[in-house]
């Protein structure tokens, strides 16, 4: 059944109002509206392809994030629970959700259950909201007649995800939040206000502080036609190098598009730029943005291959303060969502197959690839880990004894706590540790100007007549 993107007025109140509503065709949805009291002014069909790749897996402007899966997933159990069959209980979940993006895939989920399908099948074709995990431990509860268990248990992992990821993006928005702030302000000292102050240098006939020469020479630089050419040129290639390969596909977007675009944006950025002082000194600030925009790209391109991404994710894990962090949270994903699908009577092989898809680490996920080959060869889970080094020895200890008790989803749910613990004490760690830094970085640097600026000008009352 088609879905409608209506907007009305209220014949009662007559206020505007908007939503989303099933018919079978716009005459069918006035009808219905009319019925409620709605006078419609305009609807949109939405195609049921297009349903399923509206959701964004964490867009606040509309999307379907984690915590409203979690939501609906916890409301669909008690519904489920309570002996309501999945067709109605699934209207409920319509008319009770406010995101219009939700509303439309929960229809969609609806129109096939109405045909007959199964539920797994039905979620399916939104793979951007309800994950192959998510889809996979539903068919296990409706195979197995424990589909309240499994919904309760799949609303406790997303709801445990959903706070781990809050819990580092917290920590970490606002060191960045003083970063950027503190780079700006940084900047203009640099670009507009040093050049005002040390101007009157120029006239004195002194030789100025190491420091002062340094400073004068990094606020030119800034500012000078160079840079200004350098950064418009390196925009400009970027920018549309993104657009084509947005439009013709990053396997279409080849060497000589680049290289098209090369020349492309040196020709924009010198007709679009301001009347530069130096012509000259602009056109080579647009050379060096053109040729770092080209080496940008290729690199990018290298980056979306898949040895490309082993490297970058082998290099975060190696990193001095974030590698630790970032391993304890793959280890803490793989063992949580392991656990969760065993409970849910997912089998072994399927599971590492689905494992390796929500540890948002190509190095790592190439392990569990390895691993899930060994497995099916007959070994246990334990020592293809051990053997890889890739997981810390306590894990690969505890799967071993979990293994050998019996007890595997036991051992990798403590597992799993056990990291969640030491993620969030290493995360208060490096928020307790990164603010002051912060603060330093940024206060040495206006020191810095400050203290570059004013001893000369100290200097100048000393010693003059």
């Amino acid at each position: 059944m088609p879905v409608f993107e209506y907007k009305g007025v209220n014949v009662f109140t007559g206020k505007p109002v908007q939503g989303i509503k099933d018919a079978d065709n716009a005459k069918m949805l006035r009808t219905l509206l009319k019925r409620e009291g709605i006078l419609l002014t305009s609807a949109k069909e939405e195609l049921l392809e297009k349903v399923g790749s509206a959701g964004s897996g964490g867009s606040f402007f509309g999307g379907v994030n984690l915590a409203d899966v979690s939501i609906t997933t916890r409301q669909l159990a008690t519904l489920v629970g309570a002996g309501i069959p999945l067709v109605e209980a699934v209207t409920a979940l319509i008319d009770q959700s406010e995101k219009v993006q939700l509303k439309k895939v929960l229809t969609s989920v609806r129109d096939r259950l109405n045909e007959g399908w199964a539920l797994a099948r039905a979620l399916e074709p939104h793979p951007r909201v309800f994950s192959n995990l998510y889809v996979s431990m539903v068919a296990a509860g409706e195979a197995s007649g424990t589909l309240e268990a499994v919904l309760e248990r799949l609303a406790d992992y997303i709801e445990g995800q959903s706070k781990l990821r809050g819990k580092v993006g917290a920590a970490l928005a606002y060191p960045a939040l003083m970063l950027m702030i503190g780079s700006v302000l940084i900047g203009v000292m640099m670009i507009v206000i040093v050049p005002k102050v040390t101007s009157i240098f120029a006239s004195l006939d002194r030789a100025l502080p190491w420091y002062t020469e340094v400073l004068i020479a990094l606020s030119q630089g800034l500012g000078s036609a160079q840079m200004g050419g350098f950064v418009l040129s390196l925009a400009c290639f970027i920018s549309m190098r993104r657009r084509y390969s947005e439009q013709l596909g990053a396997a279409q977007a080849t060497d000589k598009i680049a290289t098209g675009l090369a020349l492309g944006s040196l020709a924009l950025t010198v007709l679009c730029a301001l009347v530069p002082e130096s012509p000259l000194k602009y056109a080579f600030g647009c050379l060096l943005g053109v040729s770092a925009g080209f080496g940008i790209t290729k690199f990018m391109a290298f980056a979306s291959t898949p040895d490309g991404q082993v490297w970058i994710d082998t290099k975060k894990l190696q990193m001095p303060v974030f590698g630790p962090l970032f391993r304890m949270l793959a280890v803490a994903r793989f063992a949580r969502t392991l656990s969760t699908l065993l409970k849910s009577g997912v089998p072994l092989l399927k599971a590492m197959d689905i494992v390796k898809n929500v540890l948002d680490n190509a190095k790592l996920e190439r392990v569990v690839k390895d691993l899930s080959s060994s497995v099916r060869e007959g070994e246990s889970i334990a020592a293809p880990l051990k053997k890889s080094g890739d997981f810390p020895p306590l894990v690969t200890h505890m799967i071993a004894v979990g293994e050998k008790s019996g007890q595997l989803e036991q051992m990798l749910e403590t597992v799993a706590k056990n990291y969640d613990t030491q993620v969030d004490t290493r995360v208060q760690a490096l928020t307790s540790l990164l603010e002051p830094m912060m603060i330093v970085v940024m206060g040495g640097s206006v020191g810095f100007i400050a203290f570059a600026i004013l001893m000369p000008l100290i200097q100048m009352n000393d010693f003059g007549p």
